[in-house]
This record gives structure tokens, sequence and C-alpha cells, in this order.
């Protein structure tokens, strides 16, 4: 698995934070873990997810709690990241333009999404959940899906130009296999091609002028090779964030950001991430939450 240092999509924002204990304590809400417990306790009725045990394990033990740090970061725009030398899950609630955490703000069901999210992602950076390879099938599927409700019908895919959704198909497998699980070259044009059913030998002598393993690159390509075609990274960045909101951006970068945000997707009520984005990938959503259980066990 690869874990992103920064998102392209983002304009460099950081995936993980590096800061010092004193530099974190600056941005410190007095008691956040506490107020975290109290607040979803109080609402411990209203959440049915498969997730509620272990997060409620977690906020209900003094000990385990100390892995939570609550925060304000103005400057930083993502709801939860991980900050790697005091290993701690980050809750930052700049994100709902609060300083503090109280009974309805943020939304409870919010909130409870954000433990969701953090601990999932302080599992899987931490590499305590090994991802199998093989989810790059369901993982590219769901992706082929959902690139096809956002822009089949602008580039004919859905029409005149139905021919390019193996295309389509090979050079998502591709960004996959490559970005998500660091395999490049011909093995992944050969895994590409056997999920897509696209016979890459035909543009064989373009593909190693791409680095897969970098949106930009797979954007671009998205365009040169005539699927999508004058695409760029703005007006696909802006397409994604009008449908699906920033949250779900560096889920296209990053294989632990990915798994999290499809985790999340599956929880009815929270507003950081549009939940009928389920629809999209059918038998694949649901594969990929597979991965999510087996860490909520």
């Amino acid at each position: 698995m690869v874990i992103k240092q920064e998102f392209s999509l983002l304009k460099s924002v950081p995936n993980l934070l590096h800061l010092k204990s004193s530099d974190l304590n600056k941005y410190v809400i007095d008691n956040g873990p506490r107020k975290v417990f109290v607040v979803l306790t109080l609402n411990k009725n209203k959440i049915k997810h498969f997730t509620t045990e272990k997060v409620f394990n977690l906020i209900t033990d003094l000990e385990k709690r100390k892995r939570v740090a609550v925060v304000n970061i103005p400057e930083y725009n993502l709801f939860v990241t991980y900050n790697v030398p005091t290993r701690q899950i980050v809750l930052n609630l700049s994100p709902f333009n609060t300083d503090d955490i109280y009974s309805t703000q943020p939304d409870p069901k919010d909130l409870y999404t954000q433990m969701v999210y953090g601990i999932l992602f302080s599992e899987l950076i931490n590499e305590r959940i090994k991802v199998k390879e093989s989810y790059y099938v369901p993982i590219s599927s769901f992706l082929l899906s959902f690139f096809m409700g956002l822009f089949g019908k602008e580039f004919g895919l859905l029409g005149t130009y139905s021919s390019n959704i193996s295309k389509l198909n090979f050079l998502i497998n591709c960004y996959v296999l490559s970005s998500f699980f660091g395999i490049k070259g011909l093995k992944s044009y050969r895994l590409a091609s056997a999920s897509s059913g696209f016979q890459y030998k035909e543009v064989e002598n373009k593909l190693d002028s791409y680095n897969f393993s970098d949106i930009e690159n797979f954007i671009k390509a998205l365009s040169d090779f005539g699927v999508m075609t004058g695409i760029d990274k703005y007006s696909f960045t802006n397409k994604i964030f009008r449908v699906a909101g920033l949250n779900f951006l560096p889920a296209l970068e990053d294989l632990s950001r990915f798994i999290c945000i499809v985790t999340c997707i599956s929880m009815k009520g929270s507003s950081l991430v549009p939940t009928y984005l389920s629809k999209y990938g059918g038998d694949s959503f649901l594969r990929i939450v597979e991965i999510s259980k087996i860490m909520f066990k």
C-alpha cells in the first residue's frame, strides 16, 4: 500500500501531520476526547453501524482516548488526519467552523463519522491492516462507475464514444495499481488489460511516458488518449468537488483515505461525504466496505 505525503488536487495539503507534542498542543481543544465521549454517548441509541462497538470501546477507555487529539487547525482543511510524532488520531474541528465541541455542533453524526474515519485511517497508515493487491479490481470498478456518472454524458461515453469505456477502465486500473499499490510498468498494464478487456498493445508505446502513480499524469492520460479530451486538473477537480465535496478529493490520491471515505459513505446521516455515492459500483462498493468490516470486528 502506498501512503501519499501530500495531495496534488488540494494544492500540496499534507496527508499526515508531523508536529511535535508542544506544537500540536497549540491547537488542542481542552478535554476534547472527553467531550467526544459525552456527545456520542448521549446519541449512542441513534447510531446504527457495524463500527459502533470498536468506536465506543475506544472513547470509553481513558487510556485509549489518549490516542485521540481534538484540534482546531484553520490552515488545515481536512477533518481527519494522523500526527506521526505523537501517534495520535487527529480530529480537526476547523472544517465545521467551530472552535469547540457542543451538544449539537459539530453534528453528532459527523463527530461519529470523524471517529470512524480516524480509527480506520490510523490502522491503515500504520499497516495494521494489510490490503490485498487484488482489491484493485473492486476499487477500479467503483471509480469507473463513479467517473461514468460524473463525466459520461459530457464526454460522450454514454453514447457516441461508448467504445472508449474499456479504455477508461484500463487507465483507471493502471492508476489504481500504480498509485494505490505501487505496481507499475508492464505488470500493471497486463493486470489492467485483464480487468478491463482493453488490449493495451495498441498503445503500449505511449504508456511508459506517463507516471500513473501521479493523479495529474492520470488526468493528462485521460485527455491524451481521447477518453476525456481536453480535461485538465482544474476541470477534473472542480467537477469532483461540486458533486462529492472536498473530503472526497484525498480519496482519489491515497488508498487509506479511499477506504476510509467509502466506509463513511456507508454511514447514514453524515454530511461529511454524500452517502448517495453508495449507488456507484454495486457489489464493488460492498467489497471495499468489507475491508473496514474486518478491522472493526
